[in-house]
């Protein structure tokens, strides 16, 4: 009669074949394993500032006065530290869409409010180009930058991304009644 341990027990022979069988199996799982790479995505080129402010329609968020406008009418005396905390920035302007076009023109979309039902929903504002090198924007004979300057304005300090533009630029406000003149630097920050 055999012993049990004959049975369970692999002898030296059957040892070595089985740790070549597992070192054998091993290896062709590493270079199985070795051979599957993930795949890899290209990269999307990126954009250049041009391509960034054309492919968006871009909307005022804020625009910040610094120093604030300080101006007295007839007794009383406000102070604007932001565009939209003047009375004459009407709430349907709001929303106004600003189209920077390839063709260096400028489109003004009137948004979801209109100021008058006779008011067209777009209509061409302006021409623009980039200057110096792309750290600036030079607007011209634009209605929507009228409050800044009628004929020219030039946003200094552009920064654009895939969700936002800011610029800085002069404005030159006259205190109606006093006449006094205050420049003030007004922050523009566009979001899409």
């Amino acid at each position: 009669m055999k012993s049990f341990d004959h049975f369970c027990w692999p002898n030296e022979k059957q040892t070595m074949k089985l740790s070549n069988t597992i070192l054998a199996l091993s290896l062709l799982c590493l270079l199985f394993f070795s051979n599957c790479k993930k795949k890899t995505t290209t990269p999307e080129p990126s954009k250049t500032k041009t391509e960034m402010l054309t492919n968006s329609n871009w909307v005022i968020l804020k625009a910040t006065f610094n120093p604030p406008i300080v101006t007295t009418i007839a007794t009383q005396t406000f102070t604007f530290k932001e565009l939209f905390e003047i009375p004459l920035i009407q709430e349907c302007q709001k929303d106004n869409i600003i189209i920077f076009k390839t063709d260096s023109t400028m489109t003004i979309d009137n948004g979801g409010k209109l100021c008058s039902a006779t008011e067209a929903q777009t209509v061409k504002d302006g021409k623009w180009k980039f200057i110096n090198n792309e750290t600036q924007i030079e607007i011209t004979k634009s209605a929507y930058f009228s409050l800044i300057n009628s004929d020219k304005v030039i946003l200094d300090q552009i920064t654009v991304s895939g969700s936002e533009m800011t610029g800085v630029t002069d404005y030159e406000f006259v205190n109606p009644q006093t006449s006094v003149k205050t420049i003030s630097k007004v922050t523009f920050v566009f979001t899409k």
